[in-house]
């Protein structure tokens, strides 16, 4: 498992799309929010309730005693009446929503008149632009929703968890049952999770049923947000899952190694001051292609290579910012002209958004024809919300991909997309689905196709952004594409068993189609993998040898482990050379019982089973 070691650690944000000019150039700056989040986590509240859910009653009562009076009535009403009348006479993405604008301002205005505390008003705040559904429009409170520490008890709930992840540990994806994957996380973690571990929930509830308990209790909100169309907004909630443990006392966990569930006291997360940094994106590494590290030292955005022992490029990139645009033309470059490749996957699952345009001169050259793509348009009439002009934001022209007949990828082309791609993520991810050789596959994006604009407020604590304009595609200028699902070419997604072997089952069914769709004359050969061989006798009382193959010179682990997934020894932890190897095991100091041996030599891992007798 890769890590990241940096000196800050950084809660991920969206990265906004870009705002532009009348003539189309972009400004491409940097969200307010994304500076919130560099924020300390310092305010430490004076009071704290014990863990555990509540009555929405009584939740107030905690959120009304965490953070005290707040801002004065009049300065609050200042602000409702700022964001919501902004709303009301300018927000572009009211089509597809179900919402009762007006009926919202009856219900929480007369409250915040009648005096409201600080971490009520942030609540409410909070909730109002969550009922847009929308990425980009959030209104926050920052030391409230930033700034506060996430202490046991502290009433603040967490959206989502793309980025950082050092508050839990590990990093969770949904299940098509709801449940959450565990599909990387720090070593020795308190709970002793392990890789393809499901989460249930907390305290004996479903986290399915949890999180829509905490919304309709309306705590304050963190973390990275939601997504726009129908699914990603419930894949946002459904992954922050571990990042809400401090409001709990026990967590509830299927191991894979015995499918055992158990009910573990989050009491080892709280005891545990500073978790090791780790950065969720929803993808596992790829053997032979490095990952940006946007907030490592080397600050990369894009990176790419070859997939190791095959023909077929990968690319990421995780934002549309800093030297993306060189990066990106980089690598397109060496996968098209420096390698004989028989296909590329270009992978945007995790992608924060910026500025689209800097995707421009890599497209230039993967495609070989001009295409028109998006334009946007924005409200013409403050007292109707669906009423829509084109937008000052720039001609149609601007957004058209200007191919050169002298280039053009003319191989397989797999686009991996899910509900991290947001703002310009995107806008880029749907600009690729122009090619003729792109195939997607994933889930859908945030679907945040629209441009944010920022609202001031005259208490510097208070930031807030929302969509001014919305896009459409050129050839279908009706429909504005914010809330619509990103319709993916082939649905798939993380899976417990490929989890914990390494793999990305995303990445796997990329290069099954790029190998069917590819002649096989032209078909790459993949090297020889780490064979491990079942230990023998098996079962043991004593000693039992275990026989692995590593086929390359490269770094080899191999660990024994309990049924709860705590490591029992190491019993290789280094380079091996190529050829067969083996090792013997003791086993007269454990207790009879089943007990698991895994290999992993760079991104293969394989895990077998042992029985101890007496």
């Amino acid at each position: 498992m890769r890590r990241f070691h940096v000196a800050t650690i950084l809660a991920a944000v969206f990265f906004a799309a870009p705002a532009f000019g009348q003539d189309g150039t972009n400004r491409d700056d940097l969200p307010i929010l994304l500076r919130q989040q560099l924020l300390p986590r310092t305010f430490i509240p004076a009071f704290r309730a014990p863990p555990g859910m509540k009555s929405p009653q009584d939740w107030r009562a905690v959120i009304d005693s965490t953070w005290g009076a707040g801002l004065p009535t009049v300065q609050k009403l200042q602000i409702f009446d700022t964001f919501w009348g902004t709303i009301d006479a300018e927000f572009a993405a009211f089509q597809d929503l179900d919402v009762d604008w007006d009926a919202l301002r009856d219900r929480y205005r007369p409250e915040v008149e009648a005096g409201v505390s600080r971490g009520r008003f942030a609540a409410i705040m909070n909730h109002l632009a969550r009922a847009l559904r929308e990425s980009h429009t959030r209104i926050y409170d920052a030391p409230v929703n930033f700034q506060t520490a996430r202490l046991p008890g502290v009433p603040l709930m967490a959206a989502s968890s793309w980025g950082n992840n050092s508050h839990f540990g590990a990093c969770l994806t949904p299940l098509p049952d709801s449940s959450l994957l565990v599909y990387d996380v720090v070593l020795d973690h308190p709970l002793d999770l392990a890789l393809g571990d499901r989460v249930l929930g907390y305290d004996g509830e479903p986290w399915k049923d949890l999180y829509r308990q905490l919304i309709e209790a309306e705590l304050p909100t963190t973390g990275s947000g939601w997504g726009s169309s129908t699914s990603s907004y419930e894949h946002s909630f459904l992954m922050g899952a571990g990042m809400n443990w401090h409001l709990f006392e026990q967590i509830d966990v299927v191991k894979y190694a015995t499918d055992d569930t158990l009910s573990l006291s989050v009491a080892p997360l709280a005891a545990r001051t500073v978790l090791p940094f780790i950065f969720c994106g929803e993808q596992l590494d790829v053997p032979g292609v490095p990952k940006p590290e946007l907030f490592g030292t080397a600050g990369l955005t894009a990176t790419g290579g070859i997939i190791e022992g095959t023909r077929i490029g990968y690319i990421y990139v995780h934002a549309w910012t800093g030297s993306v645009e060189s990066e990106f033309l980089q690598a397109v470059r060496t996968v098209m002209f420096d390698n004989d490749t028989i296909g590329l996957i270009i992978d945007f699952r995790l992608n924060f958004g910026g500025n689209m345009f800097l995707s421009n001169d890599a497209l230039e050259v993967l495609f070989n024809e001009e295409v028109e793509t998006i334009a946007f348009a924005q409200r013409s009439d403050p007292t109707d919300h669906l009423a829509m002009m084109p937008s000052s934001s720039g001609p149609a022209s601007a957004y058209v991909i200007r191919g050169h007949s002298g280039t053009f990828y003319d191989r397989p082309i797999a686009v991996l997309v899910g509900p991290g791609a947001v703002s310009s993520g995107d806008q880029v991810a749907l600009r690729m689905t122009f090619h003729p050789m792109a195939r997607t596959f994933g889930k859908s994006t945030a679907t945040a196709f629209n441009e944010p604009a920022s609202m001031s407020f005259t208490n510097s604590d208070w930031v807030a952004r929302f969509a001014r304009a919305d896009a459409y595609l050129v050839s279908d200028p009706t429909n504005y594409l914010t809330h619509d699902e990103f319709v993916v070419d082939e649905p798939v997604w993380l899976e417990p068993d490929d989890v914990a072997r390494g793999l990305d089952t995303v990445v796997e069914a990329a290069k099954a189609w790029i190998r069917q769709t590819t002649p096989v004359a032209t078909d790459d050969v993949e090297l020889p993998t780490t064979q491990l061989a079942p230990n023998y006798p098996n079962p043991f009382r004593k000693q039992t040898l275990i026989a692995f193959e590593v086929p390359t010179t490269q770094r080899t682990t191999l660990t024994v482990y309990d049924v709860l997934g705590r490591e029992v020894a190491v019993l290789v932890d280094g380079l091996m050379s190529a050829g067969t190897h083996r090792v013997r095991f003791d086993g007269e100091t454990l207790a009879p019982g089943v007990y698991f041996y895994q290999i992993r030599t760079g991104a293969f891992v394989e895990t077998r089973e042992m029985i101890v007798v007496r």
